[in-house]
């Protein structure tokens, strides 16, 4: 699906790393369920604040009920 807006995640922090978030999408492009996905090792601030920026997507809408995917957000130090 073709990805209307993908929110950057708000944090207050230097850590780094990749969280991966698996997520559910219903026809309307509306995010309805998200979680980190396992083997994510980075620290909860980060996995906060990609899960609550994960959120807040918003996909085209599609004409099967719901469909599952994943965001990457990779972290830097600022």
């Amino acid at each position: 699906r073709k990805c209307l807006n993908l929110p950057k995640p708000s944090y207050r922090s230097n850590d780094e790393g990749k969280v991966v978030v698996d997520i559910t999408v219903d026809k309307n492009g509306n995010v309805v369920a998200a979680s980190i996905k396992a083997g994510s090792n980075t620290s909860e601030t980060l996995r906060s604040a990609a899960l609550a920026a994960a959120k807040k997507a918003r996909f085209d809408k599609s004409e099967n009920s719901v469909q599952k995917g994943t965001i990457t957000y990779y972290f830097k130090q600022r």
